[in-house]
């Protein structure tokens, strides 16, 4: 595309290199203003009850962010200092990680400033004061759309279009895999899905992370509780070697994760408890098992049934490429929007 964008995220699980690396795949040359959380440490006491009584007491949950910001703010000024001439575009993903003050920075040094939440705006209210600045800003939450009655365009979530995460090496997938951070209501519905699975001939391979202990809260049995957060590429080999992919959904959101979008690309089978994927258009139930939803007495039934291929222009429509296309407005693209019947649905 030989064009100039700025690239701006936190960059967890390696996600920042991830999205910088697809971009100059498509022929852009990257200017990289992420920051990584990865290291941080609170300063002094003082600095982790304030976080505590602000999240539990006040359900703020920015003091975290700001500070880890603030560690790598110094850098990110160095870096925009070095920008002499004005990029053709800017894309900050989660703009609620940044300072105004950066963001207004990143606006002068761009001709086109996109943003996207990538998270739910009720989650991280105070992103709303920084909306102005964007020339566009897309929310990743359907339920987002009209929040305040701001009437805000939805993007949602892609896969990467990098050949290496495409390559596949596996000539049969079995087993059914979950990885995400540990919580009690998620637990449970793993718990209830394993001997399930199991019974119906799929292993599991579930994970949860936690940085504390929780020998006392875990049966092993189900899933394994580890303290090692793996690469999103990582992460992706499991997808593949796995023939079902399960999402627990424990936010009040109604996005969708990247493991939708994983399971399309890669054509697997995905046991979900996020209702609004029925919503989407490639959505099908022999591929798509909402539980909660769902019969659990036909899961089996579920499993046995062959894979329903989707049609080759939806699964496009949800690449990065056509991603990064439609964000930044560089046709040609496939427009991507919520569901209307999804949309219609949270209103009333």
């Amino acid at each position: 595309m030989n064009k100039k964008i700025i690239l701006g995220l936190p960059a967890v699980y390696g996600l920042g290199n991830l999205i910088k690396n697809n971009l100059q795949i498509l022929g852009f040359e990257v200017i990289d203003l992420s920051f990584d959380y990865k290291g941080f440490k609170y300063k002094n006491f003082k600095q982790r009850l304030i976080n505590f009584i602000r999240k539990t007491l006040f359900n703020d949950k920015s003091y975290k962010d700001k500070l880890r910001f603030a560690a790598q703010k110094n850098h990110l000024d160095e870096k925009l200092g070095l920008i002499k001439e004005k990029a053709d575009y800017a894309i900050i993903i989660r703009p609620d990680t940044y300072t105004i003050d950066v963001l207004t920075q990143i606006k002068s040094k761009s001709n086109y400033l996109i943003g996207y939440q990538w998270d739910g705006m009720e989650r991280f209210p105070w992103v709303e004061k920084c909306i102005s600045i964007f020339d566009r800003f897309f929310v990743f939450d359907p339920s987002d759309i009209h929040y305040h009655n701001l009437d805000l365009p939805f993007i949602g979530n892609f896969y990467f279009t990098i050949p290496e995460l495409l390559a596949t090496h596996h000539s049969t997938a079995t087993g059914a895999y979950f990885v995400g951070a540990f919580n009690r209501d998620r637990k449970e519905i793993l718990e209830h899905l394993s001997p399930l699975l199991i019974s119906a001939g799929i292993p599991t391979k579930f994970f949860l992370y936690s940085k504390k202990p929780r020998k006392a809260e875990v049966d092993n049995k189900h899933f394994l509780l580890t303290q090692k957060i793996s690469t999103y590429e990582e992460n992706i080999e499991e997808v593949k070697a796995s023939k079902i992919i399960v999402d627990i959904t424990v936010c009040a959101h109604k996005g969708l994760s990247l493991r939708f979008y994983e399971a399309l690309c890669f054509e697997k089978k995905i046991i979900t408890n996020n209702d609004s994927i029925k919503y989407y258009d490639f959505y099908h139930p022999d591929n798509i098992f909402i539980y909660g939803q769902d019969e659990i007495d036909t899961l089996t039934t579920f499993i046995n049934t062959p894979y329903k291929t989707i049609d080759p222009i939806i699964k496009e429509k949800y690449s990065f490429e056509n991603w990064i296309r439609f964000a930044l407005n560089i046709p040609p693209f496939h427009p991507i929007t919520a569901p209307t019947s999804l949309e219609q649905s949270l209103i009333s």
